[in-house]
């Protein structure tokens, strides 16, 4: 058995059809047969998609606020006791409950500076509750500068368990809000099968809200106004419930829409910073006074420029994806440093340099030397890194790059990073973080990196403590109570995990449970799409598109209704997207939904519309790269290859051809290379059903002696399906390099 890649002297079988070989046209039938790979979905009626107050979707009413509760007490005698009415509500009757926060207990009392009142159900008799794994509670506020919190409360015989809604008062439309039963906790586990009573209280909250553009005015927090409840209900959201969706028997498709793509990436490359500190770098949020440099969203803008240049050949989308990636490389945590070979999370500029962000124990900035947990998750986020990492090895798989010894070195410093943060919590071995998104994001990095064997402990981890065997979804942490619905580790970014992992029917679950759970309408009910965070609040453009283009139940039509957002070419920041129609902050986990524009929502319609890049984790990939970029004569060109298998085994032919100087729009000579120093202008096959599998290394070397056409060489390297020279299953890799005699 030949070695990989040991292709001296090997010839392959001819092939017949035409002797140029295109990457631009390559790369299209490759974007056709993603699409093809999947069903489409039909779109469902509007009225019936989007999860409102009185629509059915519950198993039991526990109270449908017919007469008032209770009234029970206050944090002092100073503040005033809520008025309670009964009124008109989303679902028949509602209660009112006219609340003033403004005063908090003086000094020495027994409640010294809050300022709280408590609203009590008891029961005449225990309800079972454990057949149901959510509350859901219907809400308004009527104040958008109240942003209070709210405690929703159950009651066993032997005392209360809660679960507090930060910033939950300034509701402004009436919403239906899910709590998984497991959030509701204290210091021990309430019997669900004999619930005595219920408790709503209203929390001030100072300082609990973070502004639509944070570099503006907040404004005065009132702590007043009237908070509306209605339709407090329990439903089985567990797979078979009557209203849980069944989980599809594939991946959803979308309608792509090549305008909408396009105008999208315009809008990034408009956004480069031109010079100073942020030069070749974007803000996360256009708008912003002070640019937030986040490290996140410029691996983001690099994936977007590196497709986009694969598919339109334009000059200006290479240069930016260069010179970005350049910048990252340089802002990599040098060695000597604790942290060194991570990325800081985020970059803002101060003085004429980029600073880090402060770290989360003290107000210092990071610098790369911090050695608590909980100022690493601050200052290198590790989801962050794995994305730095998926998008510099998405521009090495390209060819695309000229210092490729750099991007080596940056990716596996960055690796090698991530390698060491696993286990760093004994009691949840081969895990990073507590939180499931950034476990995820960093195996897709180490995957892209080609740490195979640590992707796959860090795999291992994650189902094993992430994944929720009984409602059939990954939750959003590892510890009991993180189970608040998050559309990114349910039902985009870890579904696609589920997928790299060999779990197609669990991935499939989990984006049932999260389409049952998390579909919404604005403010003004004009646009429907999905929530991200608990809630659902409002349809989050980067979440919603995520989801699409993981292939969720309607996928299509929830990309149509994002897409329509998309800010038209006579207004500030043209093709780009907002995080959101509406501003919305609060909740459980606090999703913060901005309606500024940035590039993680116009990178994520744009993958939806085009690529999504975790996807393309799941395909082998080829790498080639060349050294030196400029050859003289006498000098030696050495030709490497890196492979990187898909998900699942497969066997590819291998094509790797080489075009010489004096391409032209219409024709390039092209020379299928078959191993040693034998060409041929037919097009073969390198090897034919190669099982692929890991490899890195030199494959091909020359030396010129100055009779070889001078000018600009490409070479192109491609797996497809054994037999079908059409049927890319890689994406071509194109790096070239210069000879001047």
């Amino acid at each position: 058995m030949k070695k990989p890649f040991d292709w001296i002297g090997r010839r392959g079988s001819s092939k017949v059809f035409s002797p140029v070989l295109r990457a631009r046209s390559r790369l299209a039938v490759a974007a056709c047969l993603l699409i093809l790979a999947t069903s489409p979905s039909a779109a469902r009626p509007v009225l019936e998609w989007g999860i409102s107050c009185g629509d059915g979707r519950v198993d039991v009413v526990l109270d449908d606020f017919d007469t008032p509760w209770e009234n029970c007490c206050t944090a002092d005698v100073s503040i005033p006791g809520p008025t309670l009415r009964t009124v008109a509500g989303c679902n028949g009757t509602a209660l009112a409950v006219d609340y003033d926060l403004r005063n908090v207990a003086p000094p020495g009392s027994q409640n010294a500076g809050q300022s709280w009142v408590v609203l009590q159900r008891n029961l005449a008799q225990a309800r079972d509750l454990s057949r149901y794994t959510h509350l859901r509670l219907a809400m308004r506020g009527s104040n958008l500068r109240a942003h209070d919190t709210l405690e929703v409360k159950l009651k066993d015989a032997s005392g209360l368990v809660a679960v507090a809604l930060k910033s939950m008062t300034d509701l402004p439309v009436w919403r239906t809000i899910y709590l998984d039963l497991r959030e509701l906790t204290s210091d021990r586990a309430i019997d669900l099968s004999r619930v005595t009573g219920f408790e709503i209280a209203i929390v001030r909250c100072a300082g609990c809200e973070v502004a639509d553009n944070p570099s503006s005015d907040p404004g005065v927090e009132e702590h007043a106004g009237t908070l509306y409840l209605d339709e407090f209900a329990a439903v089985d959201l567990k797979p078979g419930g009557a209203h849980r969706l069944p989980a599809a028997s594939g991946f959803a498709a979308v309608t792509r829409d090549a305008t909408v793509r396009s105008k999208a990436a315009d809008a990034l490359l408009a956004q480069v910073v031109p010079s100073a500190a942020g030069k070749d770098l974007l803000p996360a949020w256009f708008p912003e006074t002070v640019p937030n440099f986040n490290s996140y969203a410029q691996a983001e803008a690099l994936l977007v420029f590196v497709y986009e240049y694969q598919e339109t050949g334009k000059a200006a989308f290479l240069d930016a994806a260069r010179k970005l990636a350049a910048r990252l490389i340089a802002l990599q945590i040098p060695a000597g440093r604790v942290q060194a070979g991570a990325w800081l999370s985020t970059y803002v500029p101060q003085t004429g340099i980029l600073r880090g962000p402060d770290r989360a124990s003290q107000p210092i900035p990071c610098d790369g030397n911090e050695t608590l947990v909980q100022d690493i998750d601050t200052c290198e986020w590790a989801g962050n890194v794995g994305w730095v990492l998926i998008a510099l090895n998405k521009l090495r798989n390209s060819g695309l790059h000229t210092d490729t010894i750099a991007l080596d070195n940056a990716i596996d410093r960055g690796a090698a990073w991530l390698i060491g943060q696993l286990g760093r919590n004994a009691a949840y071995p081969n895990l990073i973080s507590l939180g499931i998104e950034g476990n995820i994001s960093a195996y897709f990095g180490l995957r892209a990196a080609g740490r195979l064997q640590e992707a796959s402990l860090l795999g291992s981890a994650i189902f094993r403590f992430g994944w929720d065997a009984v409602q059939r979804r990954m939750k959003s942490g590892v510890l009991p109570a993180d189970v608040a619905s998050a559309m990114d580790v349910s039902g985009s970014w870890g579904s696609t995990f589920l997928r790299a992992i060999g779990k197609t029917q669990e991935a499939l679950d989990a984006q049932a449970y999260a389409a049952s759970i998390l579909r919404v309408n604005s403010f003004d009910a004009t646009r429907y799409g999905y929530g991200d965070i608990a809630g659902p609040y409002t349809p989050a453009v980067e979440f919603s598109a995520q989801a699409a283009a993981a292939g969720i139940h309607d996928a299509d039509f929830v990309l149509q209704q994002i897409s329509s957002l998309q800010i038209p070419s006579t207004a500030s920041y043209a093709g780009a997207f907002p995080g959101a129609l509406d501003h919305w902050y609060g909740g459980p986990l606090s999703p913060w939904n901005t309606t500024m524009a940035g590039v993680s929502p116009t990178a994520w319609v744009y993958f939806a519309q085009y690529r999504d890049p975790l996807i393309d984790l799941l395909r082998p990939a080829l790498s080639l790269s060349i050294s030196p970029a400029t050859v003289r004569t006498g000098a030696t060109v050495t030709l490497s290859a890196r492979v990187i298998p898909g998900t699942t085994p497969a066997s590819g032919d291998v094509y790797i051809a080489l075009q010489a100087p004096g391409c032209t729009a219409n024709f390039c000579k092209t020379l299928f290379w078959l191993g040693a120093l034998n060409f041929v202008t037919t097009v073969q096959p390198l090897l034919d059903s190669w099982p692929i599998s890991p490899f890195a290394g030199p494959i091909f070397s020359y030396t010129f002696n100055g009779s070889e056409p001078t000018g600009t060489y490409r070479w192109l390297g491609a797996f497809v399906e054994p037999g079908t020279p059409l049927n890319l299953i890689s994406d071509i890799t194109q790096p070239s390099f210069e000879f001047r005699p």
